[in-house]
């Protein structure tokens, strides 16, 4: 088992609601492919997702197979992302998320009647039925925000500024999962990340706690024993939603002993007496 246990808890404020990645900014700013990584562990509003993982940037926003993770910055720079348009998967809408638990209450907000998308709290959202929904109502235009005027060579040294800050930040997200690290990702907490050590004690007792706990607070209780502390209520109420994954996760376990179990031989036979 890992040791030298290390939790890190990203210090971003989470957001009720991702935005969603606009033509202008997809335009504008590209997309980049990330190279699948069989390492690592990433848990999504609870739900653990099985690699590979690829990371992605697809205009001003990071995505994970395909599931939206962060947007760190509005583009155009001088306009605010509409909360109406968010939503938290991808452009093309046509990620398939596994059979929900239940859909999640629906946003207070009044939807813009040209956005033409519910707004998604989370990934069990994502097939909600929405033809209950009432005809949002109409909307008085906003007037255009004012635009300073830049030069073409100015806007373009600001696109580069801003494409090269984000893929610094996919990048970080592909080495980090290369190197084995965990990721809980969650609209209504907090990132949390921790190292392959923190990952290997925490995948030793998660299925087991999983298979068997009766509520977050007994999975909480179950982890605990087994030496991981770093997860609070909060994300074990989400996980616990979610514990008919149990079964990935052991799976997941098997592997990772006997890749070690074999790596262990290949040291044995490599000494030299």
């Amino acid at each position: 088992m890992g040791t030298g246990l290390a939790v890190v808890v990203a210090t971003f404020v989470a957001r009720a609601q991702l935005p969603e990645v606009t033509e202008t900014a997809l335009a504008e700013l590209g997309t980049t492919l990330g190279q699948p990584s069989m390492s690592g562990f990433v848990f999504i509003e609870g739900r653990y997702i099985k690699p590979p993982y690829t990371v992605t940037r697809r205009g001003n926003a990071i995505f994970i197979n395909r599931i939206q993770i962060e947007q760190p910055v509005a583009w155009p720079r001088n306009v605010a992302p509409a909360p109406a348009a968010a939503r938290a998967i991808d452009a093309d809408g046509d990620f398939e998320p596994i059979t929900p638990d239940a859909a999640q209450p629906e946003s207070p907000q009044p939807v813009a009647a040209d956005a033409q998308a519910k707004v998604v709290q989370s990934i069990d959202d994502l097939f909600a039925d929405d033809d209950d929904d009432p005809a949002p109502a109409p909307q008085p235009a906003a007037p255009a925000p004012a635009q300073a005027t830049t030069s073409p060579e100015e806007r373009e040294r600001e696109k580069a500024l801003v494409i090269e800050s984000l893929e610094r930040i996919r990048s970080g997200y592909e080495q980090a999962l290369a190197r084995g690290e965990i990721f809980f990702f969650g609209q209504r907490h907090n990132r949390v990340n921790g190292t392959y050590g923190t990952a290997r004690t925490l995948i030793e007792v998660l299925p087991s706690a999983l298979r068997y706990a009766e509520s977050p607070l007994d999975l909480q209780n179950k982890l605990r024993q087994g030496g991981v502390y770093f997860l609070d209520i909060g994300i074990c109420g989400e996980v616990f939603r979610h514990k008919n994954t149990f079964p990935l996760l052991e799976e997941r376990l098997r592997r990772i002993k006997a890749d070690e179990a074999l790596e262990a031989a290949r040291k044995k036979a490599a000494r030299p007496w």
